[in-house]
């Protein structure tokens, strides 16, 4: 997993047998301030129950902090597993990485 600052927003580039180390991974830089965050996906094909547990924690933490946190670049196969969990109503699925950017 990388976790890298573009615009202002902090941007995590995720592999799909690291989900359950998100928060762990950009907890210090949402403690520091940092207020958005986009979950780049292009690397993900596949996600079990214990990552998609993760990543809405993860979710519910930063709005916690007073954030936001947007998925993007999520494949067809992953949105189907999104769809099914009734998720799309915390994520909106459809994005590209610039369109979250800009968001």
């Amino acid at each position: 997993m990388q976790v890298q600052e573009r615009d202002g927003v902090l941007v995590v580039t995720v592999v799909e047998d690291q989900c359950a180390g998100i928060w762990k991974a950009i907890e210090p830089l949402i403690a520091s301030g940092k207020k958005r965050c986009v979950l780049d996906f292009s690397q993900v094909g596949f996600l079990n129950s214990v990552n998609i547990a993760a990543i809405i924690s993860t979710r519910n933490k930063v709005a916690a902090a007073g954030g936001s946190l947007v998925v993007a670049e999520v494949k067809e196969r992953v949105k189907a597993v999104f769809r099914v969990l009734k998720l799309e109503r915390l994520f909106q699925l459809d994005l590209t990485l610039e369109q979250a950017l800009k968001g």
